[in-house]
């Protein structure tokens, strides 16, 4: 048995957080990991579908092959994760665990057949690709974001289902390197969480590309047949393809022996915590994507901080809300932050809107890159920025100073008045603003 001031079960962005912030404070911590060390975004999601998508825009140029790509994607994850195979913990005086956990009672947790004793443990086991309970489809073996890294060769025809940001970036990045690519969404529209003018204008983006984009979509079986091919039938007909790529949802990652602790879930299986982190069990935490909040890496970092301040110092107060932006990586790119224009109107306020096109401004011209828009929502009040959405080359990156500008309150007239250099993408949201006082 080994006693610990805190034991982290996963290894993701927020439980990597925790563990090391209270390490470097003297505590004694144990980090306990079934898998690879880096979570979701380093292994299979951000870092290796953000190098895929930057190598499919030059792979045709550069004379690029499959093999020739994922090798580039893998030596880009290593680049990140470092040669160290403990990612660093011993340095930060953690103990690793590499084995699956059961936490036994409040306070203990099997590692397998290790027994570690902690006053609090934090759980930040992430998610898992949600497969839909689409006949047949589970059968079929579908690939997801955690299997397009591996495959031996890039498929001539492939079906991708859903159309947010996984299915989007994943499905365009493999048009581009020369799969022929249809999506299948649910929902009314791709992209659903974006403005509506964001969604409308991606779709005609990506049809003009080639991309068959088929919304409503109804599945009423995925099947693979005896070749090896997978047949797609909807309400409109079947369709063959070489593979299915699954990207609808996610589903939470929950570790053995938290149910019969009581530890409580919301009706999607998530696990509920109070404004500081703390689940239905006093000595249980729990950060990141397993509480469901925001999926993303750096809400993950953010909430982490905050419960490892509460841990450090003993004092439980609320984890802070906050303008939280988050960027899709199609091309162009898509950047948001704070309120749709429904979402502003449903709300009450009347709104000012100013929406500018890419191609208006010379650094877009210049870089040959001019397709999209930027689209500011604004009190009409006070001129209080709601909302804004980038829909351009740099999309993601502009979304941080609109971040900034949100989260203190900036006007529209203030982030208009504000010099930018030229010529850069960052006048995209200057104009913008201006357009919309």
């Amino acid at each position: 048995m080994a006693a610990y001031d805190l034991v982290v079960i996963g290894n993701g962005s927020a439980g990597d957080n925790i563990a090391r912030t209270l390490a470097r404070q003297g505590k004694q911590v144990a980090v306990v990991e079934r898998a690879r060390l880096g979570g979701e975004c380093l292994n299979d999601g951000c870092i290796p579908s953000k190098a895929l998508v930057s190598l499919a825009a030059s792979a045709a140029r550069d004379g690029l092959s499959w093999d020739d790509v994922i090798a580039r994607v893998h030596s880009v994850q290593l680049l990140v994760r470092g040669n160290d195979p403990d990612g660093g913990m011993n340095a930060d005086g953690i103990d690793l665990y590499r084995a699956n956990a059961r936490v036994k009672a409040p306070g203990v947790v099997l590692a397998g057949s290790d027994v570690l004793e902690a006053p609090e443990i934090v759980v930040a086991t992430g998610t898992s690709p949600a497969i839909p309970p689409v006949p047949g489809l589970a059968d079929a073996k579908p690939i997801t974001n955690r299997e397009v890294f591996h495959l031996p060769a890039l498929p001539p025809r492939i079906a991708v289902i859903g159309a947010g940001p996984i299915g989007l970036e994943l499905g365009q990045a493999l048009h581009r390197l020369g799969s022929s690519v249809t999506m299948f969404e649910a929902l009314p529209a791709i992209a659903s969480t974006e403005d509506e003018q964001v969604s409308l204008e991606l779709t005609r983006l990506l049809q003009a590309e080639g991309i068959r984009l088929v919304t409503d979509a109804d599945l009423q079986s995925v099947v693979r047949d005896e070749g090896g091919k997978v047949v797609v039938t909807t309400a409109a007909g079947r369709q063959v393809f070489d593979e299915v790529l699954v990207a609808a949802g996610r589903a939470p990652v929950i570790p053995d022996g938290l149910e019969e602790l009581g530890v409580e879930r919301d009706r999607r299986g998530f696990i509920s915590i109070d404004g500081c982190g703390r689940t239905s069990v006093d000595t249980v935490w729990a950060a990141g994507d397993i509480t469901g909040k925001f999926q993303f890496t750096h809400y993950a970092a953010y909430q982490a901080h905050h419960i490892a301040k509460h841990l450090g110092g003993g004092a439980c107060a609320p984890i802070p809300d906050t303008i939280v932006p988050w960027a899709v990586f199609t091309d162009p790119e898509i950047g948001h932050v704070g309120m749709t224009e429904a979402e502003a109107r449903a709300a009450g306020y009347e709104v000012r809107v100013g929406v500018l096109k890419a191609g208006e401004l010379d650094w877009f011209r210049t870089v040959g890159r001019p397709a999209g828009f930027a689209k500011v929502i604004a009190n009409a009040a006070d001129g209080r920025l709601l909302g804004v959405h980038f829909l351009c080359a740099n999309g993601s990156t502009l979304a941080g100073e609109a971040s900034l500008a949100l989260t203190h309150g900036l006007t529209a007239r203030d982030v208009a008045s504000t010099i930018h250099p030229y010529p850069t993408a960052g006048e995209l949201f200057r104009w913008a603003c201006a357009s919309a006082v």
